[in-house]
């Protein structure tokens, strides 16, 4: 089933001909012209110390230079060297010499995996031969086949970062269509990934909880089989932050950086309340954004992310608030207006069929549920000859987020469609139907989507326009 449809995917240079990455909830909001990206620095091997003369030395190293997580050959030459059979090789602590052939009593090759968890940096090697020992000091580097071209956003907790990974393995390009990028952070997800041979673009979401700290970034690329993973060890500095609570009325703030994020707090009554949050902006360039999500502060549970998101509870359990300008403006005054009532009444059972459609309002909100995939609700609703032209606006919302609803509206004998169905484009329908020709009872059906059934809770909304 598709996921969020809300307003344009990600354009970027990295995408690729060969088909557009599946969109994420939040990225799904960026505009067509946001791209993440910037040149990459490359650092240069130290150079070596000066060997001693005059006794078996090494006197090179190819490569000098190794990638985390790679099996490679390196071929090692000796000065006044007499090696045998019996020479050792020795590259420290995470890599593992798989084994050493002796080309000639000057040259050696090693095959070497370099482990996830060896150090970067410059290292020593050590080449023994019985009693006889050299080393070459500062001649080999460890180095992340990732290079972080850019972060965008607040590197916060409870926050949307989106960046580029840049590949400096030349021999392991990503694969366009295949790649999963992770964290050592379980409460840090993946929103989008979208890569070419050399750049990968992503966005990724931080929960609430999510303490101080510089995460890795892994990706895996390639088709099951011949995966390629690429890492870079604290590639994500993230800073724990306090929320601001958030009172009943206006709050006002201000953001600076483009993408960045502001996180807030709000606690609703110890009884069944209906709160409504709404983001606004004084910046004509942005796009204010919320997500709003529950007391675990994990965007696993999200409950809505939109510029109004309504919330329906019945304790003080907290929620979390997060302001994402989605369309990058950079420095703007920004408020979110909150406020509360209480929910809307229940749907009434059984109303499975057009004879039992339970009557509502012209103009009404009703709080719902689909007991299974096979279950039909059907309302009824007057339409007066003042009516007559105007269309019926039915929308479906959470509820729960993974409720997937599909609407339809009738005229009044319940057969004839007034332009329908909704066209199933998302887990809740926004649905106009074609104008109402007469006066009299008009019917609202739901359904569930043809999709697997996941959760069953949703709200009904119906307005005459």
């Amino acid at each position: 089933m598709l996921e969020f449809t809300l307003l344009t995917l990600l354009v970027a240079d990295a995408a690729t001909d060969a088909g557009t990455p599946p969109r994420g909830p939040f990225t799904s909001l960026l505009p067509p012209h946001a791209r993440v990206g910037a040149p990459r620095d490359v650092d240069e091997l130290a150079t070596p110390a000066e060997r001693e003369l005059d006794e078996p030395s090494v006197s090179g190293i190819n490569p000098n230079r190794v990638f985390l997580e790679r099996t490679i050959d390196v071929a090692i030459s000796g000065d006044d060297t007499r090696w045998t059979d019996a020479v050792e090789v020795d590259f420290g602590d995470g890599i593992t010499v798989n084994s050493v052939h002796l080309a000639s009593p000057t040259s050696i090759v090693a095959n070497l995996t370099i482990e996830r968890r060896a150090g970067l940096g410059v290292r020593d090697v050590v080449v023994r031969d019985g009693e006889t020992e050299a080393v070459y000091t500062g001649a080999f580097k460890v180095e992340s086949p990732l290079a972080r071209t850019s972060l965008r956003g607040t590197l916060a907790s409870g926050s949307i970062v989106m960046g580029t990974l840049g590949q400096r393995d030349l021999t392991t390009p990503f694969d366009p269509l295949n790649n999963v990028l992770t964290t050592n952070n379980p409460g840090i997800g993946t929103d989008y990934v979208a890569a070419n041979l050399y750049n990968l673009d992503f966005t990724l979401l931080v929960d609430v909880p999510v303490t101080t700290g510089g995460y890795d970034l892994t990706v895996v690329s390639g088709p099951e089989g011949s995966q390629v993973t690429s890492s870079l060890p604290g590639g994500l500095p993230i800073v724990t932050r306090a929320p601001i609570p958030l009172v009943e009325g206006d709050n006002a703030g201000t953001i600076v950086d483009p993408f960045g994020t502001r996180l807030y707090s709000f606690t609703p009554p110890d009884e069944p309340t209906r709160t409504t949050f709404v983001a606004s902006t004084d910046n004509a360039a942005a796009a204010p954004i919320i997500a709003v999500l529950p007391s675990s502060g994990s965007f696993a549970e999200l409950i809505g992310v939109d510029s109004t998101v309504i919330v329906n509870t019945t304790a003080a359990s907290p929620l979390y608030v997060i302001y994402w300008d989605a369309w990058g403006a950079g420095e703007q005054g920004i408020n979110i207006n909150v406020t509360t009532s209480g929910p809307p009444p229940p749907e009434t059972e059984p109303n499975d069929d057009c004879a039992h459609a339970m009557r509502i309002a012209a103009s009404s909100t009703t709080a719902a549920s689909l007991r299974d995939a096979g279950d039909v609700d059907w309302y009824v609703l007057p339409a007066t000859a003042e009516d007559v032209g105007k269309l019926v606006h039915v929308r479906t919302l959470p509820g729960d987020p993974t409720t997937d609803t599909l609407v339809d509206v009738f005229a009044s004998d319940c057969t004839t469609s007034l332009g329908g169905p909704s066209p199933d484009f998302a887990y809740h329908e926004d649905f106009y139907s074609t104008p109402i020709v007469a006066a009299g009872d008009v019917y609202v059906k739901v359904t569930h989507s043809s999709a697997a059934f996941t959760t069953p809770n949703y709200e009904l909304m119906v307005a005459i326009e």
